[in-house]
């Protein structure tokens, strides 16, 4: 079975000049055994409903669960949501980075933002041994913006699609420092059995090292667990 590790070292972490609260537990799990032989035996695809770069698979339910009744009341100290708002797991899954970067599509060279919504959080479980790319935070200069509310989001992609119009396009490869008009202020890196919390709204990226990272092996490529989640009004009884 899962077993989330009770000696598990929790980090709080406050990003960028909005100083959003994240948190970063290292050890996570007693074992990674059995989710790295799951891992084995999946049926990893494409994932056609979003721009990640690679492939993904159904993650083990007993594993989600495990993970979340663990850092549940984690999650409720990180985000303080109304009494009244149940938390509602949205999308799980394990995940491998495969895309070549010259096969990336444009908006797969950027930093992205999960959902403008700051009850909405990522999940992410570093599974693998590595060595592997972590995870940054970007601030998009012109705006100032290293999170995105619904009330930024036209004046984000209205600045944005400005700039990459007179540039030409997104500039290639995955996103790095070296990525225009974003600054990489905050680095994470790839730690087996880190696991990474973080509000969605966040402008993020998985800081890819195409020599290590890319690969459909489970074994030797960069593997991760990706839960979503969402503190969301009770349904009226």
């Amino acid at each position: 079975m899962y077993a989330f590790n009770p000696h598990a070292q929790v980090h709080w972490l406050e990003l960028g000049q909005s100083r959003t609260r994240a948190l970063l537990i290292d050890d996570a799990l007693t074992d990674l055994s059995r989710i790295r032989q799951d891992a084995l035996a999946a049926s990893f695809r494409e994932d056609t409903a979003s721009y990640y770069p690679g492939i993904r698979a159904e993650m083990p339910q007993a594993y989600a669960r495990a993970v979340l009744e663990a850092v549940y009341p984690l999650l409720l100290q990180l985000v303080q949501p109304p009494p009244d708002y149940r938390l509602v797991p949205q999308q799980w899954y394990l995940s491998l980075l495969t895309t070549p970067a010259e096969k990336l599509q444009p908006l797969q060279r950027l930093p992205h933002f999960d959902k403008a919504e700051p009850l909405h959080l990522a999940i992410l479980h570093y599974l693998a041994e590595g060595p592997h790319g972590g995870t940054g935070f970007f601030r998009h200069e012109a705006t100032g913006f290293d999170k995105i509310s619904p009330e930024q989001q036209q004046q984000y992609f209205s600045t944005l699609q400005q700039q990459l119009t007179a540039q030409g396009g997104a500039a290639p490869g995955f996103p790095s420092a070296e990525t225009p008009f974003f600054c990489l202020y905050q680095q994470l890196a790839y730690k087996p059995n880190r696991l990474l919390i973080y509000p969605g709204h966040l402008l993020h990226s998985a800081l890819v090292e195409p020599a290590t990272d890319l690969s459909a092996d489970p074994l030797t490529g960069r593997l991760t667990a990706n839960v979503f989640v969402q503190f969301q009004p009770k349904a009226s009884q």
